[in-house]
């Protein structure tokens, strides 16, 4: 079932499930057809798959994935929208601690659709990441990060290492998502597990904009 779900090959995935082999059947990682058609972009297939009554909408594989999670890893928006429209759960976290919004990898659009099902997006994963620090350091952009601040993510959240988004926009050179930062009110003085403040991150054109907001 799952190579025919990879092969976006419906036709067979129709005639397998016609010889007793089960939608809800899972492979060695636990993962089962609907998985596969949310990680291969097949709206076909996965249209179909959500049509029977075996599948499971909200199953997660041996690391906690569900087909959610993988489609909005892909950037697959339309497989996105018909995943929570059929009750696809925002909120379930694998084993990392990380939910869908996580994974927004700078996607407006896809940032734009979770956000009305999250119901906390200040969630933080085992390392202390929230989808506001994603949008900062690993898949900076300035529409999700303001998109993330309108709906309450939190300026001061700090990961394991102590690091605000702010910090981790210094870290990773990113002026631009620090300016963002700074104008919605990130706190400059605060200090990370390094006892670095944001200013001592600073380079020297940021520090005098951030000096004259000081004074």
């Amino acid at each position: 079932m799952q190579a025919a779900v990879r092969a976006n090959d419906l036709d067979q995935v129709i005639k397998l499930a016609q010889n007793d082999q089960s939608v809800a059947t899972k492979d060695e990682d636990a993962r089962t057809a609907l998985h596969w058609s949310a990680s291969s972009g097949s709206l076909e297939v996965l249209e179909w798959l959500l049509s029977q009554p075996g599948t499971l909408v909200n199953a997660q594989d041996d690391a906690g994935w569900t087909p959610l999670m993988i489609a909005v890893s892909a950037g697959h928006v339309e497989i996105v929208v018909t995943l929570l429209n059929h009750g696809a759960d925002a909120n379930i976290s694998n084993e990392n601690g990380q939910i869908p919004l996580h994974y927004h990898r700078g996607r407006v659009d896809i940032a734009e659709l979770l956000l009305e099902y999250t119901k906390d997006v200040n969630t933080a994963d085992v390392y202390g990441s929230t989808p506001l620090m994603r949008a900062v350091g690993n898949y900076p952009n300035s529409d999700v990060l303001r998109m993330l601040l309108q709906h309450g993510a939190a300026l001061s959240d700090c990961d394991l290492q102590g690091n605000t988004a702010l910090h981790l926009a210094l870290l990773e050179d990113q002026q631009a998502i620090a300016m963002e930062l700074i104008q919605a009110g990130a706190d400059l003085t605060a200090t990370n597990g390094a006892n670095k403040s944001c200013l001592d991150l600073a380079r020297a054109t940021l520090k005098e904009v951030i000096r004259q907001k000081n004074t």
